[in-house]
């Protein structure tokens, strides 16, 4: 009865140590003395090739994909050599991790075989570990306003979408991003969020792309003028953008401030002349570009009086050829007898 109770005590020891083994290979064909494992790269052989190190020898680096043949019951390392590999199509391959049947065995550069128990080579044979890659292309964004003329100064910021993630960034000329189809989807200008004029497409699935993004930004300028319509010189104006922000110029001979680029559209223009209020006006760049402030004050120029010499000269002249055509048409006095 004891030798029995032993041999179930035994039986079931050996079963909780062999059993986790038997789980954790489970889709691996066994091996008795030598076991095989596939490494293997997700960069293409033609765009570069990727080296790894055998258990930190520096006199084994083999390139991938590279079958191992490993002693049973041994466990040994795999080092990832070059983390950035640029291919002549205008790829980049950066290093992401090590996975296993889809799913990440590792995100550090150095893998960890599992003990070699069984055979890791293929989909029928426990799945090859493979050292993924992120391919990536570059990108180059310009900038425009509302009226097609190049934007300055650019958007401090940008967000690029694609399916399920985001990147913001403010850096746009030959940057690095995931090779697959983006859209430029925020912009950030003059402190006003969301100031793009539509959605932008940004392809990189297959190769480098640019792409011109129209920003909500409208060309504006204010002329000042009287109530007779002249420009006026020296007005003070107080422009009140959109973002809330705030700036003053002074009108020149034209009577005109050239505001640049306007954000949204939308902005107020107070007015002081002479050391007078004059008033707020509501503006919008995106109705108008050109936005014309009539001042209640008179005007001085020279045009009435120049009108009036011409009109004294007119009278004058009209009044000579009628007294000339009355002399004219005067009879003859009678002869003297």
């Amino acid at each position: 009865m004891k030798k029995t109770a032993r041999a179930s005590l035994l039986i079931l020891a050996l079963s909780i140590m062999i059993v986790p083994l038997f789980l954790v290979n489970v889709h691996a064909s066994g091996c008795i003395t030598t076991c095989r494992l596939t490494a293997d790269t997700t960069v293409p052989a033609a765009d570069g090739t990727v080296y790894v190190e055998l258990d930190n020898n520096t006199g084994l680096i083999y390139p991938l994909p590279h079958t191992f043949s490993f002693a049973n019951n041994t466990r040994h390392t795999l080092t990832v050599l070059n983390t950035t590999l640029s291919a002549s199509s205008g790829a980049r391959y950066v290093w992401n991790e090590w996975i296993h049947s889809s799913l990440q065995w590792t995100p550090t550069l150095m893998m960890q075989t599992p003990i070699m128990l069984a055979n890791y080579t293929g989909p029928s044979d426990g799945g090859t570990y493979t050292a993924k890659f992120d391919k990536q292309f570059q990108y180059t964004l310009t900038f425009k306003d509302a009226a097609g003329q190049p934007l300055a100064p650019s958007p401090t910021s940008v967000v690029l979408s694609s399916a399920g993630s985001s990147v913001t960034t403010s850096t746009y000329s030959s940057q690095w991003l995931a090779a697959t189809s983006w859209t430029v989807t925020s912009a950030t200008w003059e402190g006003y969020q969301g100031a793009l004029l539509t959605p932008v497409a940004l392809d990189l699935a297959s190769g480098s792309a640019s792409a011109v993004v129209g920003v909500s930004a409208y060309p504006a300028s204010v002329k000042v003028v009287d109530k007779l319509n002249n420009p006026i010189q020296g007005a003070s104006v107080t422009i009140t953008f959109a973002n809330a922000t705030s700036r003053t110029f002074t009108t020149n001979g034209q009577g005109t401030v050239q505001l640049g680029d306007v954000p949204i559209g939308p902005y107020s223009a107070h007015v002081l002349y002479q050391g007078q209020d004059q008033g707020t006006w509501s503006e919008d760049a995106s109705v108008a570009s050109v936005s014309t402030v009539t001042l209640n004050v008179g005007g001085t120029t020279s045009a009435p009086v120049v009108s009036a010499i011409v009109l004294l000269t007119i009278f004058g002249v009209a009044l000579f050829l009628i007294l000339l055509a009355v002399k004219v048409r005067r009879p003859p006095p009678p002869p003297n007898i």
